[in-house]
């Protein structure tokens, strides 16, 4: 599973026009063709998709709606002295690229993840957004952000709860010291387990992210897979990674457990994904 980089509106109405073509009535389809048509006349070396303007308002908010729906990954962090969260990732295009695409995108966007001292400032699609814990996020910031939300999980707005979170490697496997579940055989990686999950209880897919995502060397140097949607995440093809299949059999047994006393919790499904572009 690749990631779409930011887009301009004339790429995204470049990229999503087939797509909206299909789901339109006949009688838009002719009157799109016809338009296109004499656009291309009058323009035939033209790169852009002129008669977006023209047409229908409903499709257009279609093809912005679509936009939003691009996953990108937030590298979200809490900073102490200002006592408020950030994240690397700029405004999605959707919202700037003109007031049409803003009013759809915000349909999609939210503003979350504000706190008592700072109101929130990072747009949020809690149901495409993957929030991303890297190396560029301290431990001390996990874990005092893993206590905020699972102090806070009860209280927040739909638009604020985490569904999609990737950790990184040194974080999920539990062969190694340090990381966020305990490691096995400690008498804590259950608890632990059970508290990282209080601290997200609408998480529908938790990614253990294979690999170092090569900032740690150089912060100055983008590693190829740094876009400006976030880091660009894939699906591993297989499962064959260090420490995977231990970690996932102790967070599923600890989900099996606890689905039996709560059956109406939500349980993440897991995931393996390396970067690449």
């Amino acid at each position: 599973m690749g990631f779409i980089p930011s887009l301009n509106s004339f790429q995204v109405s470049q990229r999503l026009y087939t797509l909206q073509v299909k789901e339109a009535s006949p009688q838009i389809k002719g009157e799109i063709l016809k338009r296109n048509m004499s656009s291309s006349l009058d323009d035939p070396q033209s790169p852009t998709f002129s008669v977006f303007p023209r047409l229908p308002i409903e499709l257009r908010f279609k093809v912005w709606e679509n936009a939003s729906m691009a996953t990108r990954t937030l590298e979200l962090m809490y900073c102490f002295t200002k006592q408020r969260f950030s994240a690397f990732q700029p405004v999605p295009a959707v919202l700037h690229t003109c007031r049409e695409a803003r009013q759809a995108g915000k349909r999609i966007y939210f503003l979350s993840f504000g706190s008592a001292k700072s109101p929130p400032r990072t747009y949020f699609n809690p149901i495409s957004d993957i929030v991303y814990f890297g190396v560029r996020v301290y431990d001390d910031e996990v874990e005092f952000m893993l206590r905020f939300f699972r102090r806070h999980a009860d209280s927040f707005e739909d638009e604020e709860q985490i569904q999609r979170l990737a950790l990184i490697e040194d974080m999920w496997r539990i062969d190694l010291e340090g990381n966020l579940f305990a490691r096995l055989g400690s008498g804590r990686t259950g608890r632990k387990i059970v508290k990282f999950h209080q601290s997200f209880p609408h998480l529908k897919e938790l990614i253990f992210v294979a690999g170092q995502d090569g900032c740690e060397d150089d912060e100055e140097v983008e590693a190829p897979w740094e876009t400006k949607a976030g880091v660009s995440l894939v699906k591993r093809q297989t499962d064959t990674a260090a420490g995977f299949q231990l970690t996932r059999e102790a967070v599923l047994s600890t989900f099996e457990s606890r689905k039996k006393e709560f059956p109406d919790e939500v349980f993440p499904e897991i995931t393996l994904m390396e970067y690449g572009v």
